[in-house]
C-alpha cells in the first residue's frame, strides 16, 4: 500500500499553460501505465487505485496530486516484483510530465500460510463446540438486511439461502484461496498458525457494507464472536494438553518454510500513519 504523491507547477489552464506542469497529468498517466501492466502480471495480482488529491479547479494547472495504489498476490514475492515495476512507472510518468515524484510507503504484508494440522483441530473443535443458534428475532433481522443487498436473488438462485439467512451449518476446511488481505499471513509466517472464520453476518451481505457494520453491532455478531473466541481458548487448553499435536504443527511449519525466514515488508524507521482527526 502506497501513496504516488507528484508536485508540478500551477498556472492559468488558459492564458499559461506552457508554463505549468501538471501533477494531474502525471497521475492520469501513471494509472495509464498500471492498466497495461495488467496484462503481464500473474493472474492472481490484483492492482487497486483511488484519487486522494487532484487538484483545485479546471482552469487551473494543479501542482498537486496523489493516488493511492493496493497490490495483493498470493505470494510476498509477486507482491513486491509488481510494487517495483508500479514504482517504475510512476517515475515515467513523472518524467513524461516533468513534475517531481514522492512515494508514501504506508504498509504490506505476507500471504496467509495456514497450518493444516492447526486447521483440522480448529475444524473438529468447532464440530464439538456447536454452532451458535439463532432466534427468530435474528433470522428475521438477517432476512430483512439480506433484501437490501445487490446479490441477494443472486445468492437465493444459487441455493445459499435455502437453509435460512443466516450460517447454521459447520462448512468445513476452505478448499478455495481468499483475495482478501490480512497481517495474520505475517504471524504464519513466524509461527504455526490458522484463522478461523465464524458467521457474523447475513449471507448476502458483500464484506465492508453497512449491513455488516448492522450485524456486527447486534446479538448475531455477538454470538460469532463468542463462538470464535470458545474456539480458540479449546484450541489453546488442548496444545497445552497434547505436546505431540503442537510438535506436528511446528513440523509442518518448518517444511512450508523451507528455511526461509521471515522479512518484515515494512521498512525500518516508518512511523504507523496517524488517524485522521475527528470532525
Amino acid at each position: 500500500s502506497a501513496v504516488f504523491h507528484f508536485k508540478g507547477r500551477t498556472a492559468h489552464a488558459g492564458g499559461d499553460p506552457h508554463n505549468g506542469r501538471s501533477a494531474l497529468d502525471a497521475a492520469e498517466l501513471m494509472n495509464v501505465g498500471a492498466n497495461y501492466l495488467r496484462e503481464h502480471v500473474t493472474s492472481d495480482v490484483r492492482i487497486h487505485y483511488s484519487y486522494k488529491e487532484t487538484g483545485t479547479a479546471p482552469n487551473i494547472v494543479p501542482d498537486r496530486a496523489g493516488v493511492w495504489y493496493y497490490v495483493r498476490a498470493m505470494t510476498r514475492d509477486a507482491v513486491e516484483d509488481t510494487y517495483n515495476r508500479l514504482v517504475k512507472v510512476a517515475q515515467g510518468a513523472a518524467l513524461m510530465t516533468e513534475t517531481e515524484l514522492d512515494v508514501e510507503f504506508l504498509g504490506g504484508c505476507y500471504n496467509t500460510m495456514p497450518n493444516e494440522v492447526l486447521s483440522r483441530q480448529c475444524c473438529d473443535l468447532m464440530e464439538a463446540i456447536g454452532a451458535p443458534v439463532w432466534t427468530k428475532e435474528e433470522i428475521e433481522f438477517a432476512e430483512a438486511l439480506n433484501k437490501t443487498c445487490p446479490q441477494y436473488e443472486e445468492c437465493a438462485d444459487k441455493g445459499y439461502l435455502d437453509d435460512g439467512p443466516l450460517h447454521t451449518k459447520l462448512n468445513g476446511l476452505s478448499k478455495t484461496d481468499s483475495f482478501g488481505s490480512t497481517d495474520v499471513g505475517d504471524v504464519e509466517h513466524i509461527v504455526p498458525c490458522t484463522m478461523i472464520c465464524t458467521a457474523t453476518y447475513n449471507i448476502a451481505a458483500s464484506g465492508h457494507s453497512w449491513q455488516v457494520t448492522a450485524c456486527a453491532g447486534s446479538s448475531i455478531g455477538f454470538k460469532g464472536m463468542l463462538f470464535g473466541a470458545r474456539v480458540m481458548a479449546a484450541a489453546a487448553v488442548e496444545l497445552i494438553d497434547r505436546p505431540e499435536l503442537l510438535e506436528a504443527a511446528k513440523k509442518e511449519f518448518d517444511e512450508k518454510m523451507k528455511g526461509r525466514r521471515y522479512i518484515c515488508p515494512i521498512p525500518d524507521g516508518l512511523a504507523a500513519p496517524q488517524p485522521a482527526a475527528a470532525k
